[in-house]
């Protein structure tokens, strides 16, 4: 009874919201943004609940690294299905498109309402947070200061309302494809007839869905090389970083068309990992919704089958990759499907780039952090050459993981040079730096592990050093003077 009075309370809420938005459009704008980043979290939440159903369904059970592997496997897994799910109910006319999206919240709410489905979805989103649990003092403050970071670090908002206007000002390129601005539409369908709170979802869903997707895939990647406490410590330096917050100012659009390159990196660690062929379901849809994104990552999927077939499945069977190419097929037929439909506004025009270190070494001076980058780098390179000496074999890092590493970085760079030079821009180039940053830390600790308080002094310094140089007080005058 409390299970089903709980579940069927936020659904019941889920449907009010909309209607109390529509009808109080003289709202401050603070509570607007406020109630609609509650949509956004509610339906972030669907996202997950369905990605667990089909886990379900399938019987898909899967290793993870960290419990931030499940969350970022089930997010884009029930992300996918849903953009999906909203193109194939958008074909029909105006008036059934509407009705069947309500219908659908109607027909999910009492299913996952049911008292019986308790056996099954037991667990919350926030239940694969466990791992933050166990933080100390130090990390639990740090933890404090990356959602506030996060929160403040929102950008100037839109003033266009026209949504083709919206589309130019968050895709000047013309990158995303029409499959994605019908996912955006549906699920944003409440507010169609209202422009304002039509761009204030949009805007909210490019910043909170966007960036904080990036940010919790760039830890759960982070995970496979660091501890804990230095991937917390890197996503601080991450969100506290000025080309965080210019990169958005530049473009806001950047949180969506420049963050796929970790998620898919990630992914194709972690599928080596997982020891199941059934998880090939995810990775067909999360290439997917690489395509959704930006249509030239549709030739990836060639490189990516070469490599997963031939050398990221070391002493797995002919049998297990051929199960595993089969799960992927749906979402790979998605991906072309996607990307013929827009092979129109494909070019090779800005294809040759040359500024690509320079914007590394831009990024490395704009944060006094990211000047250990210049260590970490030559050290993942030694250990991967020169594992079996002494000094490097006491360095617990993968080293399989270190060659997928600089595999895949190496491939999405020629890729990028040959094919599309905006895949390896933005945030693609600033997560890089936080991990090899976080590179010659990781070797100090684990040298002086036996010496907590040495090693609590170096943290507080490093986040003292983020601290500084993180431009907090400007970040907030922008924030005050949107909601003023």
């Amino acid at each position: 009874m409390k299970f089903f009075l709980i579940r069927a309370f936020i659904y019941t809420s889920f449907l009010l919201i909309p209607t109390l938005l529509q009808t109080e459009l003289n709202l401050h704008p603070f509570t607007q943004s406020a109630m609609m980043i509650f949509y956004i979290i509610f339906m972030i939440g669907q996202w997950f609940l369905l990605g667990k159903e089909v886990d379900h369904r399938f019987n898909i059970f899967f290793l993870a690294n960290s419990s931030f592997d499940r969350v970022v496997y089930r997010l884009v897994l029930g992300m996918a299905v849903m953009a999906i799910y909203f193109n194939v109910i958008d074909y029909l006319p105006a008036k059934w498109t509407s009705n069947l999206f309500w219908l659908t919240w109607v027909v999910l709410g009492t299913f996952y309402s049911w008292p019986t489905r308790g056996k099954i979805i037991q667990e919350t989103v926030t239940a694969y947070f466990s791992e933050f649990k166990f933080l100390d003092r130090f990390e639990k403050t740090l933890l404090i200061l990356i959602i506030t970071t996060f929160f403040i670090s929102l950008p100037e908002l839109p003033s266009l309302t026209n949504p083709d206007a919206l589309k130019m000002f968050f895709d000047p390129l013309e990158k995303i494809s029409a499959q994605f601005w019908i996912f955006l539409d549906v699920n944003y369908l409440p507010f169609k007839k209202y422009p304002s709170l039509f761009r204030l979802g949009w805007s909210m869903h490019f910043y909170f869905v966007g960036l904080g997707m990036f940010l919790v895939t760039t830890y759960a990647l982070l995970r496979y090389f660091v501890s804990r406490r230095l991937s917390i410590l890197g996503i601080f330096a991450l969100v506290s970083s000025w080309p965080y917050t210019k990169l958005l100012a530049a473009n806001s659009g950047a949180s969506l068309l420049t963050t796929y390159s970790v998620l898919w990196i990630w992914s194709l660690i972690w599928l080596t990992r997982s020891s199941s062929y059934r998880v090939g379901l995810y990775w067909g849809l999360m290439f997917f919704w690489g395509v959704l994104i930006n249509h030239a990552w549709a030739w990836l999927a060639i490189f990516q089958l070469i490599l997963t077939y031939f050398f990221f499945l070391p002493g797995k069977t002919d049998w297990f990759k051929r199960q595993l190419l089969r799960y992927a097929i749906p979402g790979l037929l998605l991906s072309f499907f996607v990307a013929y439909f827009n092979r129109s506004a494909f070019n090779l025009s800005n294809v040759i780039d040359a500024n690509y270190f320079s914007a590394l070494i831009k990024i490395m001076n704009k944060k006094a952090f990211f000047s250990i980058a210049y260590l970490g780098l030559p050290l993942l390179i030694a250990k991967l050459i020169w594992s079996n000496r002494q000094f490097f074999r006491q360095i617990n890092i993968d080293t399989k993981r270190i060659q997928q590493l600089f595999i895949l970085l190496l491939i999405l760079f020629i890729y990028s040079l040959t094919i599309d030079s905006y895949l390896l821009k933005g945030f693609s180039i600033l997560w890089p730096t936080v991990l090899f940053s976080l590179v010659p830390l990781e070797i100090l600790f684990q040298s002086i592990s036996r010496l907590r308080s040495g090693r609590n002094m170096i943290y507080l310094i490093y986040i003292i050093i983020c601290l500084l140089d993180s431009h907090l007080e400007v970040r907030l005058k922008v924030l005050l003077r949107m909601f003023s």
